[in-house]
């Protein structure tokens, strides 16, 4: 879960070309935060979010967040989505998470993320529930 304030973002915004939302944001979601009158306050912000949460999941130390390696997009619903690729793919592995779902909210002055991620079990499933005593024998 991570909270960001849209204070933050005005402020990044308000750096013209050399804003580091260039650096936090990939191309594609550049072109899905921008109104013709300028960034999606409030979009950026639950990108920003998601991007975070995401990388708790990941519990690596002594890493900074790879922000153009974690990618929150749309779905055709646009619901959001995220695409990883390296380093955090390789973290995600490693850490043994298969899929990742976000969702964002944002109101007037903040944006919110939740991330969770799913692991695999076991293809035999009355064995993955009575090691994890849902199963009662």
């Amino acid at each position: 879960m991570d909270l960001v304030p849209l204070a933050r973002v005005q402020a990044m915004a308000e750096a013209g070309e050399r804003s580091p939302l260039h650096l936090m944001l990939t191309s594609e979601e550049v072109e899905l935060s921008r109104f013709t009158t300028g960034w999606d306050l409030h979009g950026v912000a639950g990108r920003i979010a998601a991007k975070e949460a995401v990388f708790k999941l990941f519990h690596v130390a002594d890493h900074t967040l790879p922000w153009q390696s974690i990618e929150v997009l749309r779905t055709t619903g646009k619901w959001p989505t995220v695409r990883l690729s390296e380093p955090a793919s390789t973290w995600a592995a490693e850490a043994g998470i298969e899929a990742i779902d976000v969702s964002i909210s944002h109101e007037d002055q903040f944006a919110v993320a939740v991330a969770a991620g799913a692991t695999g079990y076991p293809t035999d499933k009355e064995t993955f529930h009575a090691e994890h005593h849902l199963v009662q024998r």
